[in-house]
């Protein structure tokens, strides 16, 4: 901050403008007529401009008048004449004080009360301006590019470390002047101590009277409390900007600016004398900076001389020992090459070996020989003992040999004596697992088979192996994954038991003996016939007995044999996934190969194969099964969905329906074919019927008490036929045992020739038994036979109710309508129709049971059955008006 004269009056007074405080000198003042030394200051002081006002005056009146007065930074009035008189060069400076002594102006001299009050002095001072006042400019137009922001913002950051240098020295606030004086001083002579000791102290007496607030960082004097500090107690009077206070304002302006030029004298006094004291030092180091850059030339030069000197030695060197290098490395190389050339003859000495050891039957030790080949091949001898102990020797690193040509037929001739080896250790792995499944197989009965599927026990046999079988199949696994072929010898075992369980359904199909081969094969050989055509054949001329017991043998059979086989898929599993584990360096295929060593793919394949022959097989004989009779058909449907359900239960799906829908079709057809097969046997037997008396066997009884109590219960007897064990077996044989008693008693108890159905007896005839057979029959497959079936099976019981009554009553009347008289007792054929008569309802009864457990199956509905008991009944009222005697007279 500079301070200049003291304003001169009020409109001369503070002024407020829009952004920097702007000082102007008016002509003819003091400052425009000093010296050289005196200038003009526009925006913020700076340190170098004292210096400059310093060295333009030495005077303290003349430096005086360079300041700055308080007049520039208070605020001012809007309508100053002092910024409007310096277009025309008129001066309004603070010190003018004169006037025109004109009388135009005012009649009571200057500055009287007439001419302030009148304004006769500057009538006009608020004309518009005009040419003279404001020339004429032509302005450029501003042609600004769109990213001129960005050129800004890119130059401020590139002068950014400048403006910060320039900040630091041109803000005295921010200089340490007692630190630079300090600086200064320590360069004099020791001689000058006592001097600089007592100037110093001047010069620190001069400085402690500044106040400190001077100093300071934060030195701001817009603010109001550094304001006040500054003025110190003087009263400016900016309250009252009225001429009464002028003369007080003035005085205090005054005393203000003297105070501020007072410290200002002092700084500027200080600097200049310390700047003054270290100029001899300045000049002399200008004066040594020639020397310096002289001898600094000298020095390049000569550097630079000693570089090219040291680069052609250097070269020299180099050169001399590249080529020291170049004959090592082609030694190197030399013995290199020697070295691979001893170790690809290593190679096929090796090879030979393991060809005799091979041709000895050695195969372990020809499989560790080949592998530890391979990795000499390789050059790789980290890992492998045998391949440190052939070249423990060798100076260099082991050559990798796998891409020289002269080696390919070596490395094939290995590959292909690991894969022999590889197939030898699966062919003993596959007879070692099939003799076990022989063995098995053979060690369980068909009926021990059948009773455990039936009674629902599992005894886990399958999966039970002596140590000395685990132990075999363990190391035939671990010399199979040696030799990278373990995924390959559970793909032969594969089709090794995919071939044996074929050869099961070979084993038990029908074969004709010697003398009846002679004579079928001449006829065959004459008719030009196929051995499958044979085989049908000899599968249509088994009996019903033979047929069943050979598919009980091919089932439960191939029911062990697949138990074993998913035992062999854990033992083998469990083993390998060991082996797996338990190598340190696993190959890049293992992990790869983990899901191909399950062998239930094989398993699954060797059941569908098994469900398709067998169900071929049952095609063969579909005509021949229509006429089985019932209890032999309910076997046969009992041993194909035995084996259906444990094949689904081992593999856990259902692979095929093939065996499934051929049993389903023989169901089908059976039962199609049940309607025609009752219908003759009825009739035979009522063309046949001489309506007499028929003895009733206790089993027949006892059918007829089955077929009772079926209304509320299956009967056990009709229950156990599916009994694949002997369930059957033994219900006939308790049959036979009460027919031979009641044959034994019966020259006691005399023959018993009627029916008791509930608490009913009616006398029987040999068509009412029969025709009761063919009604339980037809319940007991109802029973048994799937539930899609029950309306099938009611609608023939219904029929053969039906074509009895019709069918009787047909072969004793007339085409009148009327009876003859054949001279039969036609009593016994009432008693049969109304035995049936209750029949029918036990039928009705027993299917509407049946609907209450099958929600797929609709019975009759009782419309049907109360036609069929009018029949009867009418056919009885009928015959007995035949026979009734004649009314009394």
């Amino acid at each position: 901050m500079s301070i200049s004269e003291t304003p001169h009056n009020k409109s001369q007074g503070l002024q407020k403008a829009a952004g920097r405080p702007k000082i102007v000198v008016p002509e003819g003042s003091p400052s425009r007529n000093s010296d050289s030394g005196s200038f003009t200051i526009e925006g913020d002081t700076s340190l170098n401009d004292d210096l400059l006002s310093i060295s333009g005056s030495v005077t303290p009146r003349a430096r005086r008048s360079s300041r700055l007065s308080l007049d520039s930074i208070t605020p001012r009035r809007s309508f100053d004449s002092r910024t409007l008189s310096v277009a025309n060069s008129r001066s309004f400076g603070f010190e003018n004080e004169t006037h025109s002594g004109s009388m135009d102006f005012s009649p009571l001299g200057n500055n009287s009360i007439y001419e302030i009050v009148m304004n006769t002095r500057r009538k006009n001072w608020l004309n518009y301006p005009t040419v003279a006042d404001i020339p004429q400019v032509s302005l450029s137009k501003n042609d600004l590019d769109d990213h001129w922001k960005t050129h800004v913002i890119e130059y401020v950051k590139n002068i950014k470390s400048d403006y910060q240098i320039f900040q630091s020295t041109n803000n005295i606030r921010n200089m340490n002047q007692m630190e630079q004086l300090k600086e200064l001083r320590e360069g004099e002579n020791m001689h000058e101590e006592s001097f600089e000791a007592n100037l110093r102290q001047g010069d620190a007496e001069l400085i402690n009277s500044i106040p400190d607030f001077y100093f300071s960082d934060k030195f701001q004097l817009d603010n109001p409390r550094t304001f006040h500090k500054v003025l110190d107690a003087i009263d400016l009077f900016l309250t009252k900007l009225d001429m009464k206070r002028q003369a007080e304002r003035d005085e205090a302006f005054s005393e203000l600016r003297d105070r501020l030029n007072d410290f200002l004298d002092i700084v500027e006094t200080l600097l200049v004398t310390e700047i003054s004291k270290s100029s001899h030092k300045f000049f002399h180091a200008l004066s040594e900076v020639d020397n310096i850059q002289k001898r600094a030339l000298d020095t390049m030069s000569e550097l630079k001389e000693l570089a090219q000197n040291i680069k052609t030695i250097d070269a020299e060197n180099i050169r001399k020992k590249i080529s020291h290098l170049e004959m090592i490395f082609k030694r190197k190389n030399v013995e290199k090459l020697e070295q691979g050339l001893l170790q690809a003859k290593l190679v096929l000495n090796k090879t030979d070996e393991c060809k005799s050891m091979y041709e000895e039957n050695k195969l372990d030790n020809c499989l560790e020989l080949i592998k530890s080949i391979d990795y000499l091949i390789k050059g790789d001898d980290s890992i492998n003992e045998d391949v440190q102990s052939w070249t423990r020797c060798w100076p260099y690193k082991l050559s990798n040999l796998r891409t020289i040509p002269a080696l390919s037929a070596t490395r094939e001739f290995l590959t292909n004596m690991k894969i022999e080896i590889g197939g030898k250790f699966s062919l003993q792995l596959s007879i070692l697992l099939i003799d076990d499944l022989r063995s098995f197989c053979k060690s369980i009965k068909p009926k021990e088979t059948l009773h455990r599927i039936q009674t629902g026990s599992n005894d886990k046999k399958q999966t039970i192996f002596t140590d000395n079988f685990s132990s075999k199949i363990t190391e035939l696994i671990v010399r199979l994954n040696r030799c990278e072929e373990l995924t390959s010898a559970f793909d032969l075992y594969r089709e090794k038991s995919i071939t044996e369980l074929k050869s099961i359904i070979k084993i038990y199909l029908p074969t004709e003996n010697a003398h009846a081969d002679n004579n079928h094969d001449e006829k065959h050989l004459n008719n030009g016939s196929t051995s499958g055509s044979k085989l049908s054949r000899l599968i249509k001329e088994q009996t019903p007995a033979e047929f069943q017991s050979m598919l009980v043998n091919i089932f439960t059979h191939a029911l062990e044999a697949l138990r074993r086989l998913y035992g062999h898929q854990k033992l083998l599993l469990d083993i390998s996934l060991n082996e797996l584990a338990s190598v340190k360096s696993p190959n890049e295929n293992q992990h790869n190969m983990i899901t191909q060593l399950d062998i239930r793919t094989g398993i699954n394949e060797i059941i569908r194969i098994i469900q398709l022959r067998t169900g071929k097989i049952i095609a063969v004989r579909r005509e021949l099964n229509l006429s089985l009779r019932y209890d032999y058909f309910l076997k046969f449907y009992a041993i194909c969905v035995i084996f259906i359900q444990e094949c689904e239960v081992l593999s856990g799906e259902f692979l095929t329906k093939y065996l499934s829908n051929v049993l389903a079709s023989q169901i089908k057809h059976y039962a199609n074919a049940q309607s025609s097969k009752n219908y003759r046997n009825i009739k035979k037997k009522i063309d046949a019927e001489e309506w007499i008396p028929y003895i009733v066997d206790s089993s027949i009884q006892s059918d007829v008490n089955d077929i009772v109590s079926s209304i509320d219960i299956d009967p056990l007897s009709w229950t156990t036929i599916l009994d694949m064990v002997g369930g059957s077996h033994d219900c006939e044989n308790g049959r036979s045992e009460d027919k031979e008693k009641d044959e034994g008693n019966e020259t006691y108890q005399g023959h018993r020739k009627s029916v008791v159905v509930g608490d009913k007896t009616f006398v029987a005839s040999s068509s009412l038994l029969a025709t009761i057979e063919v009604i339980k029959e037809l319940m007991v497959l109802s029973i048994n036979l799937p539930s899609i079936y029950l309306s099938n099976f009611e609608k023939l019981c219904y029929d053969a109710l039906q074509y009895y009554n019709s069918s009787a009553m047909a072969s004793v009347t007339q085409p009148g309508n009327s009876l003859l008289k054949t001279g039969r007792n036609l009593s016994i054929m009432g008693e049969s129709l109304d035995c049936l008569a209750e029949f029918v309802i036990i039928v009705q009864r027993f299917y509407q049971r049946l609907s209450n457990s099958n929600r797929d199956f609709e019975p009759f509905d009782a419309s049907h059955y109360t036609t069929l008991l009018g029949q009867f009944q009418a056919s009885s009222n009928k015959i007995y008006m035949a026979n009734a005697p004649p009314p009394p007279v």
